[in-house]
């Protein structure tokens, strides 16, 4: 009979033992699951208003420049009313006033970021070739005319002007480094180290550059003044940021990540933020602080315009639907407008291989500028 009280006293023993570590487990998934829908409802996200209560955005006018050729970079000199466009073999130049094409800077082999100097006299144009060498080509803004070729690292890309060290910083991708450029002598004068293939660059009012690693998820920070690294900043938990865009009166750097969240970087610390979701294949950003207007295109062919509030805070202010691949975008500081470049496609129709064949194909004669206005 002992021994029966005792065995069953070890089975309800165990008994209850395994019904407390199922408790326990149930309510630790709970917990989690608790946390996890608190953090879907902290995480900020937009609402795109239906009817914009502001004035609204919308496709203002669209010029069909033509022309052969893929495309890369724009580049806007409002006070010039000239927008120029990276069209591989040369730089195309539209009036945007009129939307005509004024001329072409010719004589490029892989032409893609471009730059102006502080002075209005020289462009800077990043220049491929084959992969093997790269180039820093410039052009006379009055003529469109190459007056020099500047060598650099391997694949440059990304180019900014500093215009407080009256420097241009060319970014090389295979290189993984960036060329610094005296712009009154129009010779290097400095070659910087970078930790891996850098994307995307901006600079602000200080001449201080920044720069996307997106395969490190960092973002580099270079005084053009010293031609040195004084920061690197993680970007964790974003991964792959694409595109990057400059508030200088908030010290924030802002750009998209893989996961299409938009955030935001303190220039001067690196504390990264979130400010909420965009849609899926972000290209370029743009931030035009005059009306605090944050510009963000992607694939699909949508423009998000969203409003930071005097809390810091953004707000969705409007979606506009361009066209398909308008994803290649800038704005100008002055009227907060938007210029995309696309084309329509198609199905490709040379002699190619069967992936190349069904691959969607811009049709010739349809490239196009889309300005996005109020």
């Amino acid at each position: 009979m002992c021994i029966f009280k005792e065995v069953f006293s070890k089975t309800q023993m165990m008994n209850y033992y395994h019904l407390r570590i199922g408790t326990l487990a149930i309510r630790s998934i709970l917990l989690s699951l608790f946390v996890l829908s608190i953090q879907s409802l902290l995480l900020p996200s937009f609402v795109w208003p239906a009817t914009p209560t502001q004035r609204l955005f919308h496709i203002q006018d669209q010029w069909n420049v033509g022309g052969a050729g893929g495309w890369s970079h724009l580049l806007l000199d409002a006070p010039a009313h000239r927008l120029y466009i990276s069209r591989a073999s040369r730089i195309m130049v539209v009036d945007t006033e009129t939307g005509k094409v004024v001329g072409e800077v010719e004589g490029l082999t892989s032409a893609r970021g471009i730059a102006l100097d502080g002075a209005g006299k020289f462009g800077y144009v990043t220049d491929l070739t084959d992969g093997t060498a790269g180039f820093v080509r410039v052009f006379d803004r009055s003529s469109l005319k190459l007056v020099a070729s500047i060598s650099t690292g391997a694949d440059p890309d990304a180019v900014v002007f500093a215009p407080a060290s009256n420097a241009v910083l060319a970014f090389n991708t295979r290189g993984h480094s960036a060329t610094l450029i005296d712009t009154a002598t129009n010779q290097v004068a400095a070659t910087i180290p970078l930790p891996g293939r850098p994307a995307h660059a901006v600079v602000d009012s200080a001449s201080t550059v920044f720069v996307t690693i997106p395969s490190l998820a960092v973002i580099v920070r270079i005084d053009a003044a010293s031609k040195k690294i004084t920061a690197s900043f993680p970007l964790a938990p974003c991964t792959g940021p694409s595109g990057l865009a400059v508030d200088t009166a908030q010290r924030q750097l802002l750009t998209t990540c893989e996961d299409h969240k938009l955030v935001a970087i303190n220039a001067d610390t690196g504390h990264l933020s979130s400010i909420g979701q965009v849609p899926a294949g972000a290209g370029d950003i743009d931030f035009v602080p005059k009306q605090n207007l944050l510009f963000v295109s992607d694939v699909d062919g949508t423009v998000s315009i969203l409003h930071r509030e005097l809390s810091g805070r953004y707000v969705g202010l409007q979606q506009v639907k361009t066209q398909p691949g308008a994803r290649t975008m800038i704005t100008s500081p002055q009227d907060s407008k938007a210029y995309l470049v696309t084309s329509k496609y198609g199905q490709n129709t040379a002699a190619t291989s069967e992936e190349l064949r069904f691959r969607p194909t811009p049709v010739p004669g349809t490239f196009s500028v889309i300005v996005v206005g109020r």
